[in-house]
């Protein structure tokens, strides 16, 4: 006697800004990359930045992104697509489900399959903080560097050649000049161009938007929960003002 399958997975995908097209094409590569079977779905984030490019939108975004997870509590696990993995901690706090962050699930995948690697980003406001979160990682001796496009999020994407050929100039650059054998695309918009930037620069390219779909499945399909003790226990039970708490699902 065998044991039944799995049932059918239930991925959601959280854009912590609002722009609708970089959903669609996070969500196409999302179905794309899951076994036969799973689904994904688009968690709405109702409010908040376009485009996140300041710690001021991150900011704003994280607090979407925790309400986002609390009001829609039904799925399997999260991934949260933005590079800078807005409001992780504070969703792993409001469920059971795994909880992934491309910008976490890219660096650990990287980390896996190169020994030195580059990270490409849009504005230069942001090499600082992407280098933070390479420390945090602990991952800064194997980093070449963190370049900026000079291109913003909302130009990112298959829909803008200009800006495909500005990041394979750039990885080029990164492993002729710096060494690096591998590339980190530092924004959500970037999914749907990272194979071809890959193979126009000849190493290893990820974003974290497919790996991190695949990570999010097997820690389900694992059995792993997001833990409920220490850091990640359930927010205490504090009365918000103005508008409604938040309880663990």
């Amino acid at each position: 006697m065998t044991d039944a399958p799995p049932r059918a997975f239930r991925l959601g995908l959280i854009n912590p800004n609002t722009d609708t097209a970089h959903t669609a094409a996070m969500l196409e590569v999302v179905a794309g990359v899951l076994p036969a079977g799973g689904a994904v779905d688009a968690v709405a984030v109702a409010r908040g930045p376009r485009s996140i490019e300041s710690r001021a939108d991150a900011a704003v975004a994280a607090a979407e992104v925790a309400r986002a997870v609390h009001d829609d509590p039904g799925h399997d696990a999260y991934l949260i697509a933005c590079f800078g993995d807005p409001g992780l901690d504070a969703a792993r706090e409001l469920t059971g489900a795994p909880v992934v962050g491309i910008g976490a699930a890219a660096f650990a995948a990287v980390a896996m399959v190169a020994r030195r690697f580059a990270v490409i980003t849009t504005l230069a406001r942001g090499i600082a903080e992407l280098e933070e979160a390479v420390e945090a990682a602990g991952l800064r001796r194997r980093c070449a560097g963190v370049l900026a496009l000079g291109i913003p999020v909302a130009a990112q994407g298959a829909a803008y050649p200009d800006t495909t050929e500005r990041i394979i100039e750039l990885g080029r650059r990164a492993c002729e000049e710096l060494g690096a054998d591998a590339l980190v695309l530092a924004c959500g918009g970037m999914s749907g161009v990272t194979e071809r930037v890959a193979q126009a620069v000849g190493v290893p390219a990820t974003n974290g938007v497919a790996v991190g779909a695949l990570t999010a499945h097997a820690l389900w399909r694992a059995g792993l929960r997001t833990s409920a003790g220490g850091a990640y226990a359930p927010p205490e039970p504090i009365p918000y003002d103005g508008m409604p708490s938040f309880t663990r699902s």
